[in-house]
Parts: structure tokens; C-alpha cells; sequence
């Protein structure tokens, strides 16, 4: 029987929204954060194993904290919203490297340049954060994650190596913090556990304060663990219990002892989990610290810096040796492949997000933070556009403009003719296009979009917002409205979405 208040309990609307439609990825966030202890991740499904509504009359603790739900996104954004840095593909930051382990063991055992492990056994050594929320293989089946609290640089050691399965990382930071009294505790995760740990801060949950730094990892998605691993076994003979390791690259390489066995993406795509179809993060852009692949570099990992707690542990590790760095302008080929993976990922999140919204006429993504309001309406174009704008000539080349976009780490510019009046737009999709060999005798003006959105200072953010829509653009130009060929500013989606979270956490 339905108790009178149930309806008021936000359980209902997590398991309409989230759980009926499969988009739990098993973090945990619900019942770590549970003032009542009602929710429980049990192996592959989240139960509900008390009425929450007989304890309390009102609660909207674990919907609003689930990553895949639309609540408190803009406030969630406040923690990186600080960085002078900002653009479409990659969210805030500060800086952006290229990092390895200086301990060359570390560099051998991990994936990429070990920078993750460096930096964990690093602060735990020097008691920076006294523990660290990882996912460490099961020992009788190699291929599951199991998140854990590490306590010493061994446990750090022990969970080296990519993981492509849910894991209940969230649950277990809640552990750390009522079950081992631990109060600076740095977190590793997947762009939806970053968004967790935040929406839980955001909530000024109790746990909140206790996170001292996140580590978010790049993310294309996480594989449905029993359906992928029956595939395998079906279609390979491959067992749970024989795999090793497992890489994504251009390929799902998969380690055994009998040898590697490397199987198309397309084969094992489908089934990456629902949630992961609509997601728009492929760099965890709310983590202090963002770390990924440098292909084709081997041995090297791209680190996107956000957050002055994160840079301040990092050049530390740098200052102590613990950590090798390079600038990635001198690897303009890393960061085209970053900001692509990004955008693409990006593209086809928020497409699949607006069809099943269309769908299920409600929006239940976390996906499109930036929507039609009237909060866009009371924004004007010249109090948030860029007024200092980089443009490029039309004769220039592909190469050259792709060594730009590294150097500046800006994916896209207006072009303009030799009066330096605007007539176009190129982006790094655009470029990266053209084949490596060509690039030197491709022009901007061969590659660049012709169709331009241009608005004026007086126009409000959200008939920008409208207009960017209905011509699939990120951004648009600001033109002197007595002088239509001077630019004077550009304003993004980026823009828009900073001026309504700066009102949502104003407000």
C-alpha cells in the first residue's frame, strides 16, 4: 500500500526517470547520500530495501543527486566556473599539458603516462589526502571493477588499469566517510561520477565538504557488464575470469593469457549502457583534474587542469619529480584528437538526449544544462560576449590553422577577407577533416562554414540561443550595429551557459 506522502518522495521519480529506462550506471551517489539508508546497490541493479516515505514526508535527495538527472547542473558547474579558461569541448580550465610518471615502473604498469597512479601515490605519501576512492580489479574475475578506499600507496598500486564496467565509486567515498572517518579524500571517476560528487557538494550535503580533490578520467562509455562479457564469451570463448586487460583505442583490445584479441568498436557498441548514449562529457570536465590519452603519443597522458586545488597538487608532484610535463602546443596532432573526441561525442549526446526527450515528453537528461528560459531573456549579448576576438584570413592554410588552435586552445574562428570583414566561420571539426598530406595546400576559405550567426550587443541571450539552434552553431558573431562588416565580439553556448549558472548560484 502506497503511503499518503509517497508521492512526494523523489525515489518515485528516480526509478520512472532513471531506473525503469536503464540509466543507473551503479555509482552509488543515491545511497551513499540516503539520510535513511533506503537505497542499496546489489551487484548489477539498484534496490530500493525500505520505504523511505514512512520515515519522512518530503526528500529529493536521490534524484537530484543522480549524474543523469537535469537537477542542480548549473549550480554543480560552480566548482570549475572560476577558471579564466572556457570553450565548448573541453568546459573551464587553466591549463592544459601533456604529463608522464617520472617513476618509470609506474609508466609500465598504468595505461597512458601513469599520471593518475603518480599523483595518488604522491599525495597519500606526503599526506596531502588521507585516503583515495579507486576501482581495483576482483581477484577471482579480473574484468570487474570493485571501487574501494585506499589507504596506502600499495592500494593505489593494486587498482592500475582502464575500466569499462560500473563501478560504485560514489557509494564507496560515503564509505570513507562513515565507515573510515576520512575527511580529505581524493576521488577517481568517470565524467558521471564527477557529476555525482559535485551535485552532492551543490546539495551541501555532509559528505560534501570531506572530498579534498577528484581525478575525472576520459570518457567514451561504460559497457553493460553482463551482456558485453556473455558476448565475448559466445562470440570468442573469451571468459570473465581469462581477461587481463582491456584497452579502447581504435579498437576493444582485450588481454588474456592465451594472447590479445582485438575486436571492432562497432561490434561491442551496443552495449554500452543507455545513459552513456546521451551523455555530452568526454573529458570530466567537472573534476580539478582531467586526465586522458595523448595518442599518438605512447607513454604520455593529456592532464586538463581546472581548479587551483588541482594545479596546486599537480606542480607540486611536477616541483617534487613525481611528474614529467611538455606543453601540448608542441603536439598539435594530441590536441586536434582530444577537442574532436570531445566534440563528437558532445554532438551525438545531445542528439540522442533530444530525440528520447521527444520520446518520453520529459526531460530527464543530464545532457542539455542549456535550455530556452526566461533567465536567457534578461541576458544581454554585450554583458557576456568576448570583445577581444581572434579572427583568421581566408588564405590561410589547414596546417596552419590547426597549429593555432593548439597553441590558443580554441576550436573555432571567424574568418574574414582582406578588409577584415567576416565571412565565415571555421572550427577544428571542419579542419581536422582534410587529410594530413593536404593540409598545406588546403585554404581556410576552402573548409569554412559561409552561413554566419550574427547578433548585436543589444540582443538578448536567448534570441542567440534560438538563433545558434536553427543553425547547428556554437557560437555567434557580434557585429557594430552601425557597421555591419566590424566585428565587435563573439559570444558561445559556453558563454550562455556561464551567465545562467553565475544566476543560478546568485540567486
Amino acid at each position: 500500500m502506497q503511503s499518503k506522502m509517497d508521492g512526494l518522495i523523489a525515489y518515485n521519480v528516480l526509478e520512472k526517470k532513471i531506473l525503469q529506462l536503464g540509466f543507473c550506471t551503479l555509482c552509488g551517489a543515491c545511497e551513499a547520500a540516503c539520510p535513511v539508508g533506503a537505497i542499496q546497490v546489489e551487484g548489477d541493479k539498484l534496490k530500493r530495501v525500505h520505504d523511505c516515505s514512512q520515515d519522512m514526508d518530503l526528500c529529493p535527495i536521490c534524484y537530484e543527486i543522480c549524474p543523469h538527472s537535469e537537477a542542480l547542473l548549473l549550480r554543480s558547474l560552480k566548482c570549475v566556473s572560476d577558471a579564466p579558461l572556457r570553450n565548448e569541448a573541453l568546459g573551464y580550465h587553466r591549463k592544459i599539458v601533456l604529463a608522464q610518471a617520472g617513476d618509470q615502473k609506474l609508466r609500465e604498469q598504468g595505461s597512458g603516462g601513469g599520471v593518475v597512479t603518480a599523483l595518488l601515490k604522491f599525495g597519500i605519501e606526503t599526506k596531502v589526502f588521507d585516503s583515495a576512492i579507486v576501482s581495483a580489479a576482483e581477484p577471482e574475475d579480473p574484468s570487474t571493477p570493485k571501487a574501494s578506499v585506499a589507504l596506502v600507496p600499495d592500494d593505489i598500486i593494486s587498482a592500475v588499469g582502464s575500466k569499462f564496467f560500473p563501478s560504485s565509486v560514489a557509494k564507496a567515498f560515503g564509505s570513507a566517510v562513515t565507515g573510515y572517518g576520512k575527511t580529505k579524500i581524493a576521488f577517481v571517476g568517470v565524467p558521471c561520477h564527477m557529476r555525482a560528487l559535485r551535485k552532492i557538494e551543490a546539495w551541501q550535503h555532509k559528505l560534501g565538504p570531506n572530498l579534498k580533490i577528484s581525478i575525472g578520467l576520459f570518457c567514451f562509455g561504460t559497457f553493460s557488464h553482463s551482456t558485453l562479457l556473455e558476448h565475448l564469451e559466445r562470440a570468442y570463448g573469451i571468459k570473465p575470469s581469462e581477461i587481463k586487460q582491456m584497452r579502447l583505442s581504435k579498437q576493444f583490445v582485450i588481454h588474456t593469457d592465451k594472447g590479445v584479441v582485438r575486436i571492432p568498436l562497432e561490434e561491442v557498441e551496443e552495449h554500452i549502457l543507455p545513459s552513456c548514449s546521451v551523455c555530452t562529457d568526454f573529458t570530466s570536465e567537472l573534476a580539478d583534474i582531467s586526465v586522458g590519452g595523448a595518442y599518438p603519443l605512447e607513454g604520455w597522458s593529456t592532464v586538463i587542469i581546472r581548479t587551483k586545488a588541482g594545479e596546486d597538487l599537480f606542480y607540486k608532484a611536477v616541483e617534487e619529480g613525481i611528474l614529467s610535463v611538455q606543453a601540448i602546443e608542441s603536439e598539435p596532432n594530441v590536441f586536434e584528437r582530444v577537442v574532436r573526441a570531445a566534440m563528437q561525442k558532445r554532438t551525438a549526446g545531445l542528439k540522442k538526449a533530444e530525440e528520447l526527450e521527444k520520446t518520453y515528453a520529459f526531460s530527464f537528461t543530464s545532457a542539455i544544462p542549456l535550455r530556452e528560459s526566461e533567465a536567457l531573456d534578461q541576458v544581454k549579448v554585450e554583458e557576456i560576449m568576448t570583445v577581444k576576438v581572434s579572427t583568421v584570413g581566408k588564405d590561410e592554410t589547414v596546417d596552419w590553422l590547426l597549429d593555432r588552435m593548439a597553441k590558443e586552445h580554441h576550436i573555432g574562428y571567424p574568418v574574414v577577407n582582406e578588409k577584415g570583414e567576416p565571412i565565415g566561420e571555421v572550427t577544428l571539426l571542419e579542419a581536422s577533416q582534410i587529410e594530413k598530406s593536404k593540409r598545406k595546400d588546403t585554404c581556410v576559405e576552402q573548409v569554412m562554414r559561409q552561413k554566419l550567426v550574427t547578433v548585436v550587443p543589444e540582443d538578448t541571450g536567448l534570441s542567440v540561443f534560438k538563433k545558434m539552434i536553427n543553425s547547428e552553431t556554437g557560437r555567434a558573431i557580434v557585429l557594430d550595429p552601425k557597421d555591419k562588416n566590424k566585428i565587435v565580439g563573439i559570444v558561445t553556448k559556453t558563454d550562455l551557459l556561464h551567465a545562467l549558472q553565475k544566476q543560478a548560484n546568485d540567486a
